[in-house]
């Protein structure tokens, strides 16, 4: 019975081990997983764009060309007055 007690207690004490050698690796995965997961998070812009000076002038020169400068038709030539287009140039 003793015998078995001894080899209990050794079981025990390499389980105690190997549990903190999980643990370890457990944490040193949530770590990483944490950086990776900061450095893949996109960043989301929360204020307006502002368009300033020449580059403002350039879009409103692309317009009067006859192109649209809306996100959703940007390039295009456009054959009448754009809502879209006169809505964006009107941004501050």
């Amino acid at each position: 019975m003793e015998k078995t007690v001894r080899e209990m207690a050794a079981i025990l004490r390499e389980l105690i081990l190997e549990l903190g050698d999980l643990k370890e690796r457990v944490a040193a995965l949530e770590k990483g997983f944490m950086k990776e997961e900061a450095v893949n998070t996109p960043v989301e812009i929360s204020y307006p764009m502002l368009l300033e000076g020449e580059s403002y002038a350039n879009i409103g020169r692309i317009y009067n060309e006859g192109f649209h400068v809306c996100p959703e038709a940007y390039g295009q030539p456009r054959s009448e007055e754009c809502l879209f287009c006169i809505a964006f140039l009107e941004k501050e």
